[in-house]
């Protein structure tokens, strides 16, 4: 039994040493430790097959439940994928009829774009030809623009120009008018004199008239070098005057006609903003620095336009006049004229009386030639005389 159990290897206790050496009393109370042992392990193994089979039999009741639940679902999802399926089909059927009624629709809407393209590429092309024609006519517009505000400088350039020649010149009438009534009366005065110095002379003798002519040559003899001298005096006072004056002076140039060598004709400018700084030399005046800001201003000055525009706004309506019977036949054209020069020459005569008061802002273009360099050279000439005669 023992062996059967070693073979079997369902010994609890095994001997370290061999049978041999034990008793039988040892080799029954061995023999049946075994057997208890064995026979609790057939107990324990008995209640865990019990344990077991109760356990198999749950899970087969639970499989059980699980598979016929499972079948039931699965009957369930059935008739679902069947009624969905039938769902489906209705609305593929109805999507269908959509996208059909969409294409349609899609189709009419492309041929109506494209008819609607097609009148946009005509618009487009209508368009592009009016682009094209606003494109030369803005060019044209732009050069008769460009031309227009050239002409405007062109005819502002020249307007300050004859305004700075005609200004000057009618002062100097005005001037040599007064001058020649001054003159006139020292004229009419001077041959009252000679008349009574004739008188005088037929009522003396000869004899006193040689004795007066001698004594007086003599005299002058005498006062020839306080003559010199007070010419030269005279001549550097009139140089320091002319000085004074070219530097308050507001001349640009002074023109001059070769061919019919005239006097010149001085150009003005109006409202300068600065005086050149003259220096004396031998020869005369010289400019420090040669300034055109001035005559730029003048040249393009808005207050001469606005003078000149304001001046003949009444004369542009008359000329504006759609019928011109209107104004041929009367005087109005004429008084019109007479009242915008007046106008005219009102405005320019206060552009230019503006230098006339602050005449340190005035700048002065001497000339070659000008009289300041001719009382120059006859101060030279002078003082080369009186050196000669001793003084």
């Amino acid at each position: 039994l023992y062996q059967s159990m070693a073979d079997s290897h369902v010994l609890a206790k095994q001997l370290d040493g061999p049978l041999d050496g034990l008793s039988w009393t040892e080799f029954c109370t061995l023999l049946r430790e075994n057997i208890e042992a064995l026979i609790v392990n057939f107990h324990k193994a008995s209640e865990r097959i019990s344990h077991l089979e109760y356990i198999c039999k749950h899970k087969t009741d639970t499989m059980n439940d699980l598979q016929q639940n499972q079948e039931d679902a699965f009957e369930k999802m059935s008739e679902q994928l069947k009624a969905q399926d039938h769902c489906w089909q209705k609305e593929k059927q109805y999507l269908e009829q959509q996208y059909s009624n969409l294409l349609a629709e899609a189709h009419a809407r492309a041929q109506e774009c494209e008819e609607t393209a097609q009148k946009n590429r005509q618009k487009l092309y209508a368009l592009e030809q009016i682009c094209e024609k606003l494109a030369h006519e803005n060019a044209s517009a732009r050069n008769t623009l460009a031309n227009a505000q050239n002409e405007r400088s062109s005819l502002l350039a020249a307007c300050a120009l004859l305004s700075g020649a005609l200004c000057p010149l009618y002062e100097r009438l005005c001037e040599i008018s007064s001058q020649r009534n001054l003159l006139q009366d020292q004229v009419n005065l001077h041959n009252l004199v000679n008349q009574k110095i004739g008188r005088l002379l037929c009522a003396l003798p000869t004899n006193v008239e040689n004795n007066q002519d001698e004594a007086r040559l003599r005299q002058r003899r005498a006062k020839g070098l306080v003559y010199v001298f007070r010419r030269a005096v005279i001549a550097v006072l009139a140089a320091n005057r002319l000085r004074v004056l070219a530097q308050h002076s507001c001349s640009l140039f002074i023109w001059t006609d070769s061919s019919r060598r005239s006097i010149g004709i001085r150009v003005c400018v109006g409202e300068p903003r600065g005086r050149r700084n003259l220096q004396f030399c031998s020869t005369g005046f010289e400019e420090e620095g040669v300034d055109c800001i001035e005559a730029l201003d003048w040249l393009t000055s808005s207050d001469l336009y606005t003078a000149i525009i304001s001046s003949v706004s009444e004369l542009q309506d008359v000329l504006n006049k759609p019928d011109p019977n209107s104004w041929l036949s009367g005087q109005s054209l004429i008084s019109a004229a007479k009242n915008s020069f007046a106008k005219l020459m009102d405005n320019l005569r206060i552009l230019m009386e503006a230098v006339q008061v602050n005449p340190c802002r005035c700048t002065a273009y001497l000339e070659r030639d000008s009289l300041i360099q001719r009382l120059a050279c006859g101060l030279h000439r002078v003082n080369a005389q009186a050196l000669e005669v001793g003084l």
